[in-house]
Protein backbone atom coordinates (compact mmCIF):
# COMPACT_ATOMS: atom_id res chain seq x y z
CA UNK A 1 0.00 0.00 0.00
CA UNK A 2 1.31 3.44 -0.93
CA UNK A 3 1.10 6.19 1.67
CA UNK A 4 2.16 9.14 -0.52
CA UNK A 5 -0.37 11.96 -0.73
CA UNK A 6 -2.29 11.50 -4.04
CA UNK A 7 -3.74 15.06 -3.99
CA UNK A 8 -2.43 18.64 -4.21
CA UNK A 9 -3.79 19.28 -0.69
CA UNK A 10 -0.83 19.42 1.70
CA UNK A 11 -0.38 19.40 5.45
CA UNK A 12 -0.06 23.03 6.53
CA UNK A 13 -2.28 24.38 3.74
CA UNK A 14 -4.82 27.05 4.70
CA UNK A 15 -8.13 27.70 3.03
CA UNK A 16 -11.77 28.68 3.42
CA UNK A 17 -14.29 25.90 2.84
CA UNK A 18 -17.97 26.90 2.96
CA UNK A 19 -17.06 30.03 4.90
CA UNK A 20 -14.92 28.15 7.42
CA UNK A 21 -11.22 29.11 7.54
CA UNK A 22 -9.12 26.07 8.35
CA UNK A 23 -5.60 24.67 8.34
CA UNK A 24 -4.79 21.13 7.24
CA UNK A 25 -3.22 19.80 10.44
CA UNK A 26 -2.67 16.24 9.26
CA UNK A 27 -3.48 13.39 6.91
CA UNK A 28 -4.54 9.87 7.88
CA UNK A 29 -4.46 6.90 5.48
CA UNK A 30 -7.08 4.26 6.28
CA UNK A 31 -8.09 1.11 4.50
CA UNK A 32 -9.93 -2.18 4.42
CA UNK A 33 -8.72 -5.58 3.27
CA UNK A 34 -10.89 -7.73 1.00
CA UNK A 35 -9.62 -11.18 0.02
CA UNK A 36 -6.02 -10.12 0.50
CA UNK A 37 -6.35 -6.84 -1.41
CA UNK A 38 -6.24 -3.48 0.37
CA UNK A 39 -8.36 -0.49 -0.53
CA UNK A 40 -7.38 2.81 1.00
CA UNK A 41 -8.44 6.45 1.27
CA UNK A 42 -7.12 9.67 2.80
CA UNK A 43 -8.71 11.72 5.60
CA UNK A 44 -7.48 15.29 6.03
CA UNK A 45 -7.69 16.63 9.59
CA UNK A 46 -8.94 20.24 9.40
CA UNK A 47 -8.69 22.64 12.36
CA UNK A 48 -9.56 26.29 12.86
CA UNK A 49 -8.26 29.03 15.15
CA UNK A 50 -10.86 28.21 17.83
CA UNK A 51 -9.81 24.57 18.08
CA UNK A 52 -12.75 23.17 16.11
CA UNK A 53 -11.86 20.25 13.88
CA UNK A 54 -13.34 18.24 11.06
CA UNK A 55 -12.39 15.82 8.30
CA UNK A 56 -12.30 16.09 4.53
CA UNK A 57 -12.15 12.65 2.88
CA UNK A 58 -10.52 11.83 -0.46
CA UNK A 59 -11.07 8.50 -2.24
CA UNK A 60 -10.23 7.24 -5.73
CA UNK A 61 -13.04 5.28 -7.42
CA UNK A 62 -13.71 3.76 -10.83
CA UNK A 63 -15.42 6.98 -11.94
CA UNK A 64 -12.57 9.16 -10.73
CA UNK A 65 -11.70 10.83 -7.42
CA UNK A 66 -14.27 11.88 -4.84
CA UNK A 67 -14.13 14.37 -1.98
CA UNK A 68 -16.62 14.12 0.87
CA UNK A 69 -17.49 16.09 3.99
CA UNK A 70 -19.01 14.27 6.95
CA UNK A 71 -20.85 15.38 10.05
CA UNK A 72 -21.62 13.63 13.32
CA UNK A 73 -25.28 12.60 13.71
CA UNK A 74 -27.56 11.66 16.57
CA UNK A 75 -30.09 9.23 15.04
CA UNK A 76 -33.67 8.94 16.36
CA UNK A 77 -33.11 5.27 17.27
CA UNK A 78 -29.39 4.59 17.80
CA UNK A 79 -28.06 1.05 17.66
CA UNK A 80 -26.23 -0.65 20.48
CA UNK A 81 -22.88 -2.28 19.70
CA UNK A 82 -24.58 -5.70 19.78
CA UNK A 83 -27.25 -4.54 17.32
CA UNK A 84 -24.65 -3.00 15.00
CA UNK A 85 -22.67 -6.25 14.98
CA UNK A 86 -25.75 -8.18 13.85
CA UNK A 87 -26.31 -6.00 10.79
CA UNK A 88 -25.57 -7.49 7.38
CA UNK A 89 -25.48 -6.26 3.77
CA UNK A 90 -29.07 -5.91 2.58
CA UNK A 91 -30.44 -4.99 6.01
CA UNK A 92 -31.64 -1.41 6.46
CA UNK A 93 -31.04 1.45 8.88
CA UNK A 94 -33.74 3.87 9.97
CA UNK A 95 -32.76 7.50 9.33
CA UNK A 96 -35.56 9.97 9.93
CA UNK A 97 -38.25 7.52 8.83
CA UNK A 98 -36.36 6.47 5.70
CA UNK A 99 -35.11 2.86 5.53
CA UNK A 100 -31.62 3.05 3.97
CA UNK A 101 -30.05 -0.20 2.62
CA UNK A 102 -26.72 -1.29 4.08
CA UNK A 103 -24.16 -1.79 1.32
CA UNK A 104 -21.04 -2.82 3.23
CA UNK A 105 -20.06 -4.18 6.66
CA UNK A 106 -16.33 -4.30 7.35
CA UNK A 107 -13.41 -3.20 9.54
CA UNK A 108 -10.99 -0.35 8.83
CA UNK A 109 -7.38 0.12 9.93
CA UNK A 110 -5.22 3.23 10.29
CA UNK A 111 -2.11 2.60 8.17
CA UNK A 112 -0.28 5.91 8.11
CA UNK A 113 -0.34 9.37 9.72
CA UNK A 114 1.30 12.51 8.37
CA UNK A 115 1.31 15.61 10.56
CA UNK A 116 -1.20 15.74 13.43
CA UNK A 117 -4.03 13.22 13.50
CA UNK A 118 -7.29 13.78 15.38
CA UNK A 119 -6.99 13.22 19.10
CA UNK A 120 -6.75 9.55 20.05
CA UNK A 121 -6.05 8.26 16.52
CA UNK A 122 -2.91 6.13 16.15
CA UNK A 123 -1.37 3.89 13.50
CA UNK A 124 -2.83 0.39 13.81
CA UNK A 125 -6.20 1.47 15.24
CA UNK A 126 -9.13 -0.73 14.15
CA UNK A 127 -12.80 0.24 13.84
CA UNK A 128 -15.80 -1.81 12.75
CA UNK A 129 -18.22 0.01 10.45
CA UNK A 130 -21.13 -0.28 8.09
CA UNK A 131 -22.10 1.95 5.18
CA UNK A 132 -25.65 2.75 4.09
CA UNK A 133 -26.34 4.34 0.70
CA UNK A 134 -28.79 7.21 0.85
CA UNK A 135 -28.18 8.50 -2.67
CA UNK A 136 -27.10 12.11 -2.15
CA UNK A 137 -26.21 11.18 1.43
CA UNK A 138 -23.80 8.47 2.59
CA UNK A 139 -24.30 7.22 6.13
CA UNK A 140 -21.58 5.53 8.16
CA UNK A 141 -21.96 3.79 11.51
CA UNK A 142 -18.67 3.10 13.28
CA UNK A 143 -18.08 1.35 16.58
CA UNK A 144 -15.07 0.62 18.78
CA UNK A 145 -15.45 -0.92 22.22
CA UNK A 146 -18.79 0.23 23.62
CA UNK A 147 -19.07 3.42 21.55
CA UNK A 148 -21.23 3.71 18.41
CA UNK A 149 -21.05 6.85 16.25
CA UNK A 150 -23.10 7.92 13.22
CA UNK A 151 -21.95 10.14 10.37
CA UNK A 152 -23.50 11.67 7.28
CA UNK A 153 -21.36 12.45 4.24
CA UNK A 154 -21.97 14.55 1.16
CA UNK A 155 -19.98 14.88 -2.04
CA UNK A 156 -17.90 18.02 -2.52
CA UNK A 157 -17.00 18.90 -6.13
CA UNK A 158 -13.26 18.89 -6.80
CA UNK A 159 -13.55 22.46 -8.07
CA UNK A 160 -14.80 23.65 -4.68
CA UNK A 161 -11.86 22.02 -2.92
CA UNK A 162 -9.43 23.53 -5.44
CA UNK A 163 -10.97 26.98 -4.97
CA UNK A 164 -11.08 26.69 -1.17
CA UNK A 165 -7.37 25.91 -0.91
CA UNK A 166 -6.36 28.01 -3.89
CA UNK A 167 -4.73 25.32 -6.03
CA UNK A 168 -2.97 26.91 -8.96
CA UNK A 169 -4.46 26.26 -12.38
CA UNK A 170 -1.35 24.32 -13.39
CA UNK A 171 -1.45 22.08 -10.30
CA UNK A 172 -5.18 21.45 -10.66
CA UNK A 173 -4.75 20.53 -14.34
CA UNK A 174 -1.80 18.21 -13.61
CA UNK A 175 -3.77 16.54 -10.82
CA UNK A 176 -6.79 16.00 -13.11
CA UNK A 177 -4.58 14.39 -15.76
CA UNK A 178 -2.93 12.07 -13.22
CA UNK A 179 -6.22 10.96 -11.65
CA UNK A 180 -7.72 10.10 -15.06
CA UNK A 181 -4.83 7.71 -15.79
CA UNK A 182 -5.21 6.18 -12.31
CA UNK A 183 -8.89 5.59 -12.99
CA UNK A 184 -8.12 3.71 -16.20
CA UNK A 185 -5.57 1.49 -14.46
CA UNK A 186 -7.76 0.72 -11.49
CA UNK A 187 -10.61 -0.45 -13.71
CA UNK A 188 -8.66 -3.60 -14.50
CA UNK A 189 -6.29 -4.03 -11.57
CA UNK A 190 -8.76 -4.01 -8.71
CA UNK A 191 -11.10 -6.76 -9.80
CA UNK A 192 -9.18 -9.76 -11.03
CA UNK A 193 -9.83 -12.63 -8.61
CA UNK A 194 -11.85 -13.23 -5.47
CA UNK A 195 -14.81 -15.11 -4.08
CA UNK A 196 -18.27 -13.88 -5.06
CA UNK A 197 -18.96 -12.12 -1.76
CA UNK A 198 -15.74 -10.18 -2.05
CA UNK A 199 -16.57 -9.34 -5.68
CA UNK A 200 -19.79 -7.69 -4.53
CA UNK A 201 -17.85 -5.63 -2.00
CA UNK A 202 -15.35 -4.66 -4.67
CA UNK A 203 -18.11 -3.57 -7.03
CA UNK A 204 -19.31 -1.15 -4.37
CA UNK A 205 -15.76 0.13 -3.80
CA UNK A 206 -15.27 0.58 -7.53
CA UNK A 207 -18.41 2.59 -8.23
CA UNK A 208 -18.08 4.76 -5.16
CA UNK A 209 -21.09 3.44 -3.22
CA UNK A 210 -18.58 2.50 -0.55
CA UNK A 211 -16.93 5.62 0.83
CA UNK A 212 -14.54 6.48 3.58
CA UNK A 213 -15.11 5.41 7.15
CA UNK A 214 -14.85 8.32 9.51
CA UNK A 215 -13.02 7.47 12.73
CA UNK A 216 -13.40 10.76 14.61
CA UNK A 217 -16.35 13.07 15.38
CA UNK A 218 -17.00 15.35 12.41
CA UNK A 219 -19.22 18.40 12.31
CA UNK A 220 -18.92 20.08 8.91
CA UNK A 221 -21.95 21.44 7.06
CA UNK A 222 -22.58 22.80 3.60
CA UNK A 223 -23.42 26.20 5.12
CA UNK A 224 -21.02 26.25 8.06
CA UNK A 225 -21.37 28.88 10.76
CA UNK A 226 -19.38 29.10 14.04
CA UNK A 227 -22.45 28.61 16.24
CA UNK A 228 -23.21 25.29 14.55
CA UNK A 229 -20.54 23.74 16.76
CA UNK A 230 -22.83 24.22 19.76
CA UNK A 231 -26.06 23.28 17.93
CA UNK A 232 -27.85 19.94 18.00
CA UNK A 233 -28.23 18.65 14.44
CA UNK A 234 -31.62 17.60 13.12
CA UNK A 235 -31.36 14.63 10.82
CA UNK A 236 -32.39 15.57 7.31
CA UNK A 237 -34.36 12.94 5.43
CA UNK A 238 -32.45 12.09 2.23
CA UNK A 239 -34.02 13.21 -1.01
CA UNK A 240 -35.06 10.51 -3.44
CA UNK A 241 -36.41 11.13 -6.89
CA UNK A 242 -40.15 10.50 -6.81
CA UNK A 243 -41.55 7.31 -8.37
CA UNK A 244 -43.12 7.51 -11.80
CA UNK A 245 -46.55 9.20 -11.85
CA UNK A 246 -47.70 6.90 -14.65
CA UNK A 247 -48.80 3.43 -13.60
CA UNK A 248 -50.18 0.66 -15.78
CA UNK A 249 -52.83 -1.64 -14.32
CA UNK A 250 -52.23 -5.30 -13.61
CA UNK A 251 -54.32 -7.31 -16.07
CA UNK A 252 -54.05 -4.75 -18.86
CA UNK A 253 -53.65 -6.45 -22.26
CA UNK A 254 -52.29 -5.07 -25.51
CA UNK A 255 -49.80 -5.48 -28.35
CA UNK A 256 -46.20 -4.31 -28.16
CA UNK A 257 -43.57 -5.08 -30.79
CA UNK A 258 -46.10 -7.25 -32.66
CA UNK A 259 -46.78 -9.52 -29.68
CA UNK A 260 -49.78 -9.65 -27.34
CA UNK A 261 -48.87 -9.12 -23.69
CA UNK A 262 -50.68 -8.93 -20.35
CA UNK A 263 -49.38 -7.02 -17.32
CA UNK A 264 -48.98 -9.77 -14.71
CA UNK A 265 -47.14 -7.95 -11.93
CA UNK A 266 -45.13 -4.80 -11.23
CA UNK A 267 -42.46 -3.53 -8.86
CA UNK A 268 -41.33 -0.16 -7.58
CA UNK A 269 -37.53 -0.26 -7.67
CA UNK A 270 -35.06 2.17 -6.12
CA UNK A 271 -31.82 2.59 -8.07
CA UNK A 272 -28.56 3.89 -6.57
CA UNK A 273 -25.85 5.34 -8.79
CA UNK A 274 -22.88 7.67 -8.40
CA UNK A 275 -25.11 10.62 -9.33
CA UNK A 276 -27.72 9.79 -6.70
CA UNK A 277 -30.91 7.76 -6.43
CA UNK A 278 -34.11 7.54 -8.42
CA UNK A 279 -37.11 5.23 -8.58
CA UNK A 280 -38.50 3.41 -11.59
CA UNK A 281 -41.36 0.98 -12.19
CA UNK A 282 -40.86 -2.43 -13.77
CA UNK A 283 -43.65 -4.59 -15.20
CA UNK A 284 -43.62 -8.32 -15.84
CA UNK A 285 -45.51 -9.02 -19.06
CA UNK A 286 -46.88 -12.46 -19.81
CA UNK A 287 -47.56 -13.91 -23.26
CA UNK A 288 -48.83 -17.26 -24.57
CA UNK A 289 -46.06 -19.83 -25.23
CA UNK A 290 -43.41 -17.31 -24.17
CA UNK A 291 -41.25 -16.64 -21.11
CA UNK A 292 -42.70 -13.14 -21.15
CA UNK A 293 -40.89 -9.81 -21.08
CA UNK A 294 -39.85 -7.00 -18.78
CA UNK A 295 -41.28 -3.52 -19.46
CA UNK A 296 -39.30 -0.80 -17.67
CA UNK A 297 -40.48 2.78 -17.18
CA UNK A 298 -37.43 4.94 -16.37
CA UNK A 299 -34.51 2.63 -17.09
CA UNK A 300 -32.01 5.43 -16.44
CA UNK A 301 -34.34 7.77 -14.56
CA UNK A 302 -36.31 9.45 -17.35
CA UNK A 303 -40.03 9.55 -16.55
CA UNK A 304 -40.99 9.06 -20.21
CA UNK A 305 -38.47 6.30 -20.95
CA UNK A 306 -39.88 2.89 -21.81
CA UNK A 307 -37.87 -0.22 -22.66
CA UNK A 308 -39.17 -3.67 -23.61
CA UNK A 309 -36.58 -6.25 -22.52
CA UNK A 310 -36.52 -9.99 -23.21
CA UNK A 311 -34.83 -12.46 -20.86
CA UNK A 312 -31.63 -13.95 -22.31
CA UNK A 313 -29.83 -17.06 -21.09
CA UNK A 314 -26.43 -15.86 -19.84
CA UNK A 315 -23.31 -17.60 -21.21
CA UNK A 316 -22.04 -20.29 -18.83
CA UNK A 317 -18.94 -18.27 -17.98
CA UNK A 318 -20.94 -15.12 -17.22
CA UNK A 319 -21.37 -15.64 -13.48
CA UNK A 320 -21.98 -13.10 -10.66
CA UNK A 321 -18.22 -13.25 -10.11
CA UNK A 322 -17.57 -12.29 -13.75
CA UNK A 323 -20.27 -9.61 -13.81
CA UNK A 324 -18.90 -7.95 -10.66
CA UNK A 325 -15.54 -7.56 -12.41
CA UNK A 326 -17.01 -5.35 -15.14
CA UNK A 327 -16.49 -1.59 -15.04
CA UNK A 328 -18.06 1.30 -16.89
CA UNK A 329 -16.70 1.40 -20.44
CA UNK A 330 -15.71 -2.28 -20.50
CA UNK A 331 -16.76 -4.36 -23.49
CA UNK A 332 -17.88 -8.00 -23.40
CA UNK A 333 -19.37 -10.57 -25.73
CA UNK A 334 -22.97 -11.59 -25.04
CA UNK A 335 -25.03 -13.68 -27.50
CA UNK A 336 -22.50 -13.03 -30.30
CA UNK A 337 -22.82 -9.28 -29.73
CA UNK A 338 -20.28 -6.82 -28.36
CA UNK A 339 -21.86 -4.98 -25.44
CA UNK A 340 -20.40 -1.83 -23.84
CA UNK A 341 -21.09 -1.30 -20.12
CA UNK A 342 -22.62 2.17 -19.73
CA UNK A 343 -23.68 2.31 -16.08
CA UNK A 344 -23.25 0.49 -12.75
CA UNK A 345 -25.94 0.49 -10.09
CA UNK A 346 -27.39 -1.02 -6.94
CA UNK A 347 -31.16 -1.66 -6.68
CA UNK A 348 -33.57 -2.24 -3.83
CA UNK A 349 -37.09 -3.50 -4.55
CA UNK A 350 -39.50 -1.35 -2.55
CA UNK A 351 -42.87 -2.92 -3.40
CA UNK A 352 -44.31 -5.66 -5.62
CA UNK A 353 -47.94 -5.73 -6.77
CA UNK A 354 -49.49 -8.72 -8.49
CA UNK A 355 -48.24 -12.26 -8.87
CA UNK A 356 -45.83 -12.90 -5.95
CA UNK A 357 -44.04 -15.49 -8.07
CA UNK A 358 -43.16 -13.02 -10.82
CA UNK A 359 -39.75 -14.33 -11.84
CA UNK A 360 -38.64 -11.44 -14.06
CA UNK A 361 -38.99 -8.74 -11.40
CA UNK A 362 -36.06 -7.94 -9.10
CA UNK A 363 -36.13 -9.09 -5.49
CA UNK A 364 -34.38 -7.52 -2.50
CA UNK A 365 -30.94 -5.96 -2.93
CA UNK A 366 -29.26 -6.56 -6.28
CA UNK A 367 -26.25 -5.24 -8.18
CA UNK A 368 -26.19 -4.62 -11.88
CA UNK A 369 -25.08 -2.80 -14.99
CA UNK A 370 -26.63 -1.38 -18.13
CA UNK A 371 -25.03 -1.93 -21.51
CA UNK A 372 -25.56 -1.01 -25.13
CA UNK A 373 -24.90 -2.61 -28.51
CA UNK A 374 -26.08 -0.34 -31.29
CA UNK A 375 -29.77 0.41 -30.76
CA UNK A 376 -30.14 -2.43 -28.26
CA UNK A 377 -30.11 -2.02 -24.49
CA UNK A 378 -28.82 -4.68 -22.08
CA UNK A 379 -29.59 -5.13 -18.40
CA UNK A 380 -27.68 -7.47 -16.08
CA UNK A 381 -28.33 -7.86 -12.36
CA UNK A 382 -27.22 -10.34 -9.76
CA UNK A 383 -26.73 -11.27 -6.14
CA UNK A 384 -24.23 -13.69 -4.59
CA UNK A 385 -25.90 -16.74 -6.16
CA UNK A 386 -27.85 -15.82 -9.30
CA UNK A 387 -27.55 -13.61 -12.38
CA UNK A 388 -30.23 -12.59 -14.89
CA UNK A 389 -29.72 -10.95 -18.26
CA UNK A 390 -32.08 -9.01 -20.56
CA UNK A 391 -31.83 -7.38 -23.97
CA UNK A 392 -34.29 -5.14 -25.79
CA UNK A 393 -35.10 -1.80 -27.33
CA UNK A 394 -36.75 1.47 -26.33
CA UNK A 395 -40.43 2.08 -27.06
CA UNK A 396 -42.32 5.32 -27.69
CA UNK A 397 -44.46 6.25 -24.70
CA UNK A 398 -47.52 6.78 -26.91
CA UNK A 399 -47.23 3.18 -28.19
CA UNK A 400 -47.10 1.83 -24.62
CA UNK A 401 -50.12 3.89 -23.56
CA UNK A 402 -52.08 2.96 -26.65
CA UNK A 403 -51.48 -0.72 -25.91
CA UNK A 404 -51.62 -0.90 -22.14
CA UNK A 405 -52.98 2.53 -20.92
CA UNK A 406 -54.86 4.02 -18.93
CA UNK A 407 -52.45 6.94 -18.35
CA UNK A 408 -51.48 8.96 -15.29
CA UNK A 409 -53.01 7.97 -11.98
CA UNK A 410 -55.63 10.30 -10.56
CA UNK A 411 -54.76 12.04 -7.27
CA UNK A 412 -56.43 10.44 -4.28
Amino acid sequence: MRFANPTPLRVGARGTLHGWTVTVAGRVVLGVEIEGERYSWNEFNLVDARGNSGTLVYEETEDGPQWKLFRLLTPPTPLSVAEARRKRVGDTLDFGGEAIPITLVDRSRVYHIEGRAPEGVEVGDLADFLNADGGEHMYVVSWTGNDVEYYEGRDVPAGKVAAAFRFSREIAKRFASRRESRGRRSSTARFESAASVADLKKLLVGIGIVVAVVVVPIVILENWKPDFWETKFNLAKPRVAQPQALRLANGATGTLAQRSYTVGAQAQVQVGRIAGRFERREYQLTAPASPGALLVNGLTGGTRQWHLLQPVKPPLQFTPHEAAARRKGNQLRLSDTTVTVTELFLTQTRQVDGDPGASLLPAGLQYGFLGSSGAESWLARWNERDLVLYRGRPLDEQDVLAALGPGPEKPK
